[in-house]
């Protein structure tokens, strides 16, 4: 069964969410990075926080993608850009 494209209205709003929840998920594993980064140096590598740094950096590259997807979903699904067109970008 094909799903039914939303209303542009709605792609809209929703792109603005997934920007929205991307750039605050952001902002929470980056105070998680430094706090992290912060244990790394005063109790080693060793530390709980300091292992848990590499599944913050992978959140980190997770938000950014889900901002990604907030900005396609609102510019919509238009014509791929031709690279070898004789364009000014």
């Amino acid at each position: 069964m094909a799903s039914t494209p939303l209303p542009p209205a709605t792609r809209r709003l929703v792109g603005l969410l997934c920007m929205l929840s991307g750039a605050l998920l952001a902002v929470g594993l980056l105070l998680r990075v430094a706090a992290g980064a912060y244990a790394w140096q005063t109790a080693g590598a060793a530390s709980p926080p300091a292992l848990q740094l590499s599944f913050n950096l992978l959140g980190l590259l997770a938000s950014g993608l889900l901002v990604r997807l907030g900005r396609r979903l609102r510019r919509g699904d238009g014509p791929r850009r031709d690279p070898h067109a004789n364009e000014l970008l």
